[in-house]
């Protein structure tokens, strides 16, 4: 039995059979399996390739943002100085002539949470000089308000657009006299003047100074519309403040020395 096999395998070696067999397994598996982790290297290397070079975009993007978060910041803290060196040199200019007053700048906290048109709160009380009914204004000698409660570092401001506010007021021509006071929808009007005066839309309505808390002569708004009084000698008209109460953010608090 021995002798057969190896006469059979003597004989397909003779014939080629086993060089036949290595070739198929070298053509057919190794070959193939070559070109495939040649090919899976090389999509590999480019996967890293690209892969890192994604990394590397991101991290320059994440350092350019921070590069211009902080630029954005210095500019907003520039803008901030410079608004604030020009509220300064307004003051100064309102000061002049005035040797018995000084303005302190106060920066707004808050306003009324139930009625944003009666109150707010400022950044200044006693300690900086202020007391109850001292006048607030903004550049232009603008009329906002009086403060109703001096704490020790806040006040409580009140502003003319509150119903509790009540201000004599006078007309440019000094002809027409009357009291402008709030109303709980923040509306301003102007009450008490006589039937026998004019009054016309686009008149400019000043303290009186008579109140003895404003000085003569501050902005308190313009004349909109006539209406009917309640008597049969008053007129009365509403009257539009020379402030947004939006863009209010900082104040005049004019302290006597």
């Amino acid at each position: 039995m021995v002798g057969i096999i190896s006469l059979a395998l003597f004989f397909l070696d003779k014939v080629g059979f086993f060089n036949y067999g290595v070739n198929l397994l070298r053509n057919f598996v190794i070959m193939p399996a070559t070109r495939s982790l040649i090919y899976i290297g090389e999509e590999g290397y480019f996967l890293f390739k690209n892969v890192f070079g994604v990394r590397q975009l991101v991290k320059e993007n994440l350092f350019l943002k921070s590069e211009v978060d902080f630029f954005r910041g210095e500019y907003f803290k520039l803008e901030n100085v410079a608004g604030e060196n020009e509220f300064l040199r307004q003051a100064m200019d309102l000061e002049k002539g005035e040797r018995n007053q000084k303005l302190v700048l106060a920066d707004i906290l808050s306003f009324d949470p139930f009625q944003a048109n009666d109150s707010f709160v400022i950044n200044k009380g006693k300690q900086n000089g202020i007391k109850e009914n001292d006048p607030i204004i903004l550049s232009g000698n603008i009329v906002v308000g009086k403060v109703k409660e001096a704490g020790e570092k806040e006040s409580r401001i009140l502003l003319i657009t509150s119903s509790q506010s009540k201000i004599t007021a006078v007309s440019e021509d000094d002809l027409a006299k009357g009291i402008i006071t709030g109303s709980a929808s923040g509306a301003l009007s102007i009450d008490l003047v006589l039937k026998d005066v004019e009054l016309r839309p686009g008149q400019i309505l000043l303290t009186s100074g008579l109140d003895g808390i404003f000085k003569r002569g501050l902005l308190l708004g313009e004349l909109v519309k006539v209406t009917s009084g309640d008597s049969a000698s008053f007129q009365k008209a509403s009257v539009r403040p020379f402030f947004n109460l939006r863009d209010l953010k900082q104040v005049f608090v004019v302290v006597t020395k």
